[in-house]
């Protein structure tokens, strides 16, 4: 009957919970001594929120809308669920199968070997509800679904990694926004200054009072710095089509490009002192080691389940149910059949095959290791240049700002010693190109400085906070 079915399957249960293979164990490497380091300013904001240690609203709102409506995190999120499903199908191999089925017919049946000879027609109906469940004593579905789970995790943090792509792109690809915003106005102030400067000279040269050398000087920096004006336009439309790009914006939007007020470059919020110390955790703070950790698990999983395959399997059937010729006495006792079967089966002779799948399981195992520890390499590379360019980068900006307030009091003194009669307009001409130079590389070295922190906090994972964020498995 079938409880008793039920009752061998639940006995079996337990017993197929063995499962041969090498089980995980992280692989260990020679890592730099690393400590909890100080980074109090950065403490308040989590992996999910780094971005907002820049104080900027409009960087805050984009980066919303990013994550809702940026196409290549969509496909992620997708491939999670996809990841899922096969993660639940891989369980759904470790546990019993149950199913009922029905069936209501009419046959003819031949009566020529009993007289009278002919022929004899009858109905038939039959209701079952079956089960079976196949013995894992060698661990085979146990590593397919611990392959499966940890392939699930991968992705998940593949996803993971994504999002923090973008998110980073997102910020430098904003303040890279800000700085061009910023360099054309520079350019577009200098310029106007040209522009007076050079009226002024053509009427001089005009009335006889100057020579033509003079204002041609004059011209051609004007014009030079035209084309510095045009060329930052240019710059600036490029990186507002790029951004609404970014932003999952629709294709009107983009041609719209990206025209959102926000901080100014000088208003963004740069921190002067940058961590020194590596953390602690950082193998498992960044979702791209979490990936490769994920996919080498199971890979190391699939080599069980390549090497189980070389030993029996036994599947235990068995089912219940009621035959009858009349419907109205298909559920009476006399009806009731039921049948119970275990099945073993083998392998003798596979050509190699199963060889050559332990074989492959093997040097995947091999390329997913490799790959594991090129990443924890390039983690902390990418770390270490993140610390010295934060260091760096901060020291240069200073320098940038002394040099740029410099070249604005040698352009006001030019000016002054030229109206006085004691150097001429060319000079005056060279220290200002001077100065325009450093106004344009101090806003390059603000740039350099958020980009630093965007890169910092990107080789941290996303910030010095885990924001929890468990994957749901079944």
């Amino acid at each position: 009957m079938l409880r008793y079915v039920f009752s061998l399957l639940l006995i079996a249960l337990p017993v197929a919970g063995c499962a041969i293979g090498p089980d995980y164990v992280r692989p260990e490497l020679e890592l730099p001594q690393a400590t909890d380091t100080d980074a109090a300013q950065f403490a308040p904001f989590t992996a999910a929120d780094w971005w907002k240690i820049f104080n900027d609203s409009t960087l805050d709102r984009i980066q919303t809308e990013a994550l809702a409506y940026n196409r290549d995190l969509t496909a992620a999120a997708a491939r999670v669920e996809e990841a899922r499903a096969f993660a639940r199908e891989a369980l759904a191999d470790r546990l019993p199968a149950l199913g009922i089925a029905g069936a209501a017919g009419r046959e003819r049946t031949s009566l020529w070997d009993a007289p009278p000879a002919g022929s004899r027609t009858s109905d038939f109906f039959e209701a079952f509800g079956y089960a079976s469940f196949e013995l894992d004593f060698w661990g085979l579905y146990r590593r397919l679904d611990e392959a499966a789970r940890a392939e699930l995790l991968a992705t998940a943090a593949a996803r993971d990694a994504v999002r923090l792509t973008l998110t980073a792109d997102v910020a430098a690809l904003y303040f890279y926004l800000r700085t061009v915003e910023a360099q054309t106005r520079i350019a577009r102030e200098q310029l106007a200054t040209y522009d007076i400067t050079f009226e002024m000279y053509r009427k001089r040269y005009l009335a006889g009072y100057t020579q033509e050398l003079d204002l041609r000087r004059i011209e051609a920096d004007r014009l030079a710095t035209a084309a510095l004006v045009h060329r930052r336009e240019n710059q600036l439309s490029q990186a507002g089509t790029a951004l609404a790009l970014l932003l999952g914006r629709s294709p009107a939007a983009i041609v719209q490009g990206f025209s959102e007020e926000g901080r100014a470059l000088e208003e963004l919020n740069v921190f002067p002192r940058i961590p020194e110390d590596i953390p602690s955790d950082l193998l498992t703070r960044r979702p791209d080691i979490r990936r490769e950790e994920g996919l080498l698990i199971a890979a190391n999983a699939r080599i069980g389940a390549a090497r189980a395959a070389f030993f029996p399997s036994i599947r235990l059937t068995g089912g219940s149910g009621f035959v009858s010729a009349e419907l109205n006495e298909l559920f009476t006792r006399d009806a009731h059949v039921w049948n119970t079967a275990a099945a073993l089966a083998q392998p003798v002779f596979e050509g190699g095959r199963l060889f050559a799948r332990e074989k492959a399981a093997r040097a995947r195992h091999e390329q997913m290791l490799a790959h594991y520890e090129q990443t924890v390499q390039n983690a902390f590379r990418e770390t270490r240049d993140a610390l010295v360019a934060g260091t760096k980068t901060a020291q240069a900006l200073e320098a940038s700002l002394e040099r740029a307030r410099a070249m604005r009091r040698s352009f006001e003194l030019s000016q002054k010693q030229h109206a006085s009669g004691h150097i001429s307009i060319i000079d005056v001409l060279d220290i200002q190109r001077q100065a325009l130079l450093a106004e344009i590389d101090l806003a390059d070295a603000r740039r350099d400085q958020l980009d630093a922190v965007i890169a910092l906090c990107r080789a941290m994972g996303g910030g010095w906070q885990e924001s929890p964020d468990p994957v749901q498995v079944y």
